[in-house]
């Protein structure tokens, strides 16, 4: 009695369960199959008019449904506490299927149908986001009865909008990838799919490229997410980059930097940080200041302003991000140093560098910013009493961030040439390449100048070479490289003391 009540019970509660699910309509010809997803793996399907359909499981998670007859059987599919309610039309009129499809996209006037033989044939181009959404959910109803030859053409506001969303971010987009510039991208539909193609310069790009579609509701990343109508492929790939690091020194009088510092900013050069030209070269050396402008425009409004010292440290190229080791530019020579590995060893000579040593690592962090850890070395050799050499060296290490062909001026030089030569190690830094031209005469004369460390990252091979202006020991060679051999020696003759001219 008790089992009986329990069978009762099932038949009414099903029927109940299945009419408080939401249904489906979906249509399947006479004689011909249908397959459904529900989204899961059912445990158990009903059917209430088994002469109209059958159905039977079909690989994992999908049903196959077979037309019997003509006629509506309602089809209850479910697994545990999940459900799903088909409402599965037979019809052997394909003429039925017409006017139902024409019903149910009455809102995508764009789409065209047609009968063609037994078949259903939709063509058309859908601009709207919306109408394609409702084609691609009403289409699964019909299955085989209808031959999709509808494309997704976005309305010309849609990819505006897109191409206003990446220029914002700062790339290029254009109609055609015929420039392969890093940065600069191409959107193209194909079907109901947009692909973007194009190259970047780093890993963040790519990312931010990712975070600005995932903000379209309408667009499906690689077509992962089922809900949304248009599929979109990035095709987009990082582009192996060679960077240049370069590097000048500037010798600056005292009563020289106020004088820089007041063009600067009369010509529009925006200084970041509060940066005070006058008081730069003193305190902390790990201090890095963003001048916003190329180099030689740097250069050009110092020499404006008086300065008349410049020496190129040099340059270093390397690949983009590609290491993590230091790439090296040493402007110095090295000293030969005995090391012995034992007692009565003759030990082993080892190379030590001395002079100007800049360390560089790091590369770009957007189409047109780098971050950089640069190292810096000023080291010099200092004779002792037994005729041996002590390496008096000062390092710094800071972190840039910096436009590309934007200039950065480290502060702090001046400390470290003077911590690294010291009153007993002048003289032999006019021997030493890039430390001897900012050395003069005499310690007071030293003392006078500031020294500027300016840095300027760039790809290699875009920007022209850099000019420098004429510093002060080549300011005149031209003039010099005119005179004759008697010209000279008067003029050394004259500069002379009259007891040298006399004797």
């Amino acid at each position: 009695m008790f089992k009986r009540f329990i069978t009762i019970a099932a038949l009414v509660i099903l029927p109940l369960g299945a009419m408080a699910a939401e249904s489906e309509n979906v249509v399947v010809p006479l004689k011909g199959i249908l397959i459904l997803t529900p989204g899961f793996r059912a445990t158990d399907i009903s059917i209430t008019d088994r002469n109209v359909i059958s159905a039977e499981m079909f690989a994992n998670d999908q049903i196959r449904v077979t037309g019997l007859a003509v006629g509506k059987s309602d089809l209850h599919v479910t697994a545990g506490t999940v459900a799903k309610l088909y409402t599965v039309t037979v019809t052997d009129n394909v003429r039925e299927v017409f006017n139902s499809l024409r019903r149910d996209l009455d809102s995508v006037p764009e789409v065209e149908i047609s009968i063609n033989g037994n078949k259903v044939v939709l063509k058309g181009e859908v601009s709207s986001i919306g109408g394609w959404e409702t084609l691609l959910k009403v289409l699964p109803a019909y299955g085989a009865n209808v031959v999709n030859l509808t494309t997704f053409q976005p309305a010309p506001e849609i990819m505006l909008s897109l191409k206003k969303l990446f220029e914002n971010a700062g790339f290029k987009v254009v109609q055609d990838i015929t420039d392969f510039s890093p940065g600069t991208l191409s959107l193209q539909n194909e079907r109901d799919t947009l692909i973007l193609r194009g190259s970047v310069y780093c890993d963040e790009d790519l990312t931010t490229i990712n975070q600005l579609i995932s903000t379209q509701d309408w667009l499906s990343i690689d077509g992962k997410d089922k809900t949304k109508p248009v599929k979109f492929i990035n095709k987009v790939v990082i582009k192996p980059t060679l960077l240049d690091v370069g590097a000048v020194f500037v010798g600056v009088k005292q009563a020289d930097t106020s004088a820089i510092g007041t063009n600067l900013l009369k010509n529009g050069i925006n200084i970041a940080q509060g940066f005070n030209f006058s008081t730069i070269f003193e305190g902390a050396t790990n201090q890095s200041y963003n001048l916003g402008a190329d180099l030689s425009t740097i250069l050009n409004l110092m020499a404006e302003s008086g300065c008349k010292r410049f020496h190129r440290a040099g340059h270093l190229s390397f690949m983009s991000n590609e290491s993590k080791e230091y790439k090296v530019l040493h402007e110095g020579g090295t000293l030969k140093v005995r090391v012995y590995g034992g007692a009565g060893g003759t030990g082993t000579l080892n190379d030590v560098p001395y002079g100007f040593i800049m360390r560089v690592r790091g590369g770009l962090v957007g189409n047109d910013q780098v971050k950089l850890d640069i190292q810096i070395e000023v080291s010099t050799p200092a004779l002792q009493e037994n005729n041996d050499y002590d390496l008096k060296q000062t390092k710094v290490s800071t972190t840039i961030v910096a436009k590309l062909g934007e200039t950065v001026a480290l502060g702090g030089m001046k400390d470290m040439i003077e911590e690294s030569s010291g009153p007993s190690g002048i003289p032999f830094l006019r021997k030493v390449p890039v430390l001897n031209w900012i050395c003069a005469e005499s310690t007071d004369s030293f003392n006078d100048n500031q020294v500027l460390l300016l840095v300027y990252p760039q790809v290699a091979g875009r920007t022209p070479p850099l000019k420098m202006p004429p510093s002060a020991e080549t300011a005149n060679t031209l003039e010099e490289s005119g005179k004759t051999n008697q010209q000279r020696t008067e003029e050394a003759n004259e500069k002379k003391s009259f007891w040298e001219r006399w004797f």
